[in-house]
């Protein structure tokens, strides 16, 4: 799978303008070997083409291309095509995506997803109208996005989307007991080379994803990648927050991670809660498997927030008693 590969030409539109891209290939695939017969098809999402490049013999029927069919090429031949095309559909990146799946023996697991997302297609140029957006969908702002699709695990609950502002209530979730789909609208359009900063978060019941190993040990199985439909993530940032008192934390992912550990600190914490940190770059669909997070956890320490709040108010009423008890008056 390429990312990268579709190049914004003219590299700036108006907003009743259709978005154009090149493509560049070569009609022959690069091999070390002698290549005895090949045929390269390109399939252009409208059929609306510019220009292409003929390497004869070379077709065109509709939204296809026909490169060949080309025989007897020595090995490592190269003949460089470019295909000029429309295509209107928007450039969705994620510039950066921070999860943070924090774990609660108490029965829930929380996700919170912090984007940073942004329209990587022909960059608008010109003012822009809305009154044109809203009542002229078909012909203006083609390449925008107008809404956005997340597919979460199922079983979810405690749904919210907002960013810097407050909450966002241009989303809908639809919900059963295989997938939950949460559809979401920007709190704007965006054009090419707009940008958007929103965070998703959302609970899960823990029995559904944490699980006892055969050595006594626990482990949580979660999904990487991005839960954004057809979107391309620059960089990924998976942070597991263990519960206090867990040891021996390793992760275990199918493809290569950059993997360290950190401590975070939240509410009646002593030693403060170990953090897998999980990072990678340049991150596809293809990538949206389950990685696993084992650690070793006592049940006793289970007690260690109950039993200072406990503590807390016995000393706190102690103080009280002492203090209506004791006589602070000056006699003479």
């Amino acid at each position: 799978m390429l990312t990268r590969s579709l190049e914004p030409f003219p590299a700036e539109i108006g907003q009743s303008e259709s978005q154009l891209v090149i493509y560049r290939d070569s009609a022959l695939i690069l091999s070390p070997y002698h290549i005895k017969q090949q045929t390269t098809f390109i399939k252009t999402p409208s059929p609306k083409v510019e220009s292409f490049t003929r390497v004869e013999p070379t077709n065109r029927a509709g939204t296809e291309i026909k490169y060949g069919p080309y025989e007897d090429r020595p090995p490592y031949s190269v003949s460089p095509i470019l295909v000029h095309f429309e295509n209107n559909s928007p450039f969705a990146v994620v510039e950066e995506l921070v999860r943070e799946v924090e774990i609660s023996h108490w029965g829930n697991l929380q996700v919170t997803e912090k984007y940073t997302l942004v329209h990587a297609g022909a960059r608008h140029k010109g003012v822009f109208s809305r009154v044109d957006y809203q009542s002229r969908p078909s012909s203006t702002g083609v390449s925008s996005f107008r809404y956005l699709l997340a597919r979460l695990p199922p079983r979810v609950h405690s749904v919210y989307y907002r960013d810097e502002i407050g909450n966002i209530s241009s989303s809908h979730l639809r919900a059963d007991s295989r997938k939950s789909e949460l559809e979401i609208e920007p709190r704007y359009p965006l054009l090419g080379g707009w940008k958007a900063t929103f965070v998703i978060g959302y609970g899960l019941p823990l029995q559904d994803f944490l699980f006892e190993s055969t050595d006594d040990r626990r482990y949580l199985n979660f999904t990487f990648g991005c839960p954004l439909l057809e979107t391309v993530v620059d960089k990924l940032t998976i942070k597991v927050v263990l519960p206090e008192g867990s040891k021996d934390p390793s992760a275990v992912v199918p493809f290569p991670v950059e993997q360290h550990l950190e401590t975070k600190y939240s509410y009646l914490d002593v030693v403060g809660r170990t953090v897998v940190v999980l990072e990678k770059k340049n991150v596809v669909p293809m990538h949206n498997s389950h990685f696993q997070v084992y650690y070793i956890f006592k049940p006793i320490f289970m007690l260690a927030e109950p039993l200072m709040l406990a503590s807390a108010f016995f000393l706190f009423f102690v103080a009280c008693v002492a203090y209506l008890h004791i006589d602070l008056s000056i006699r003479k």
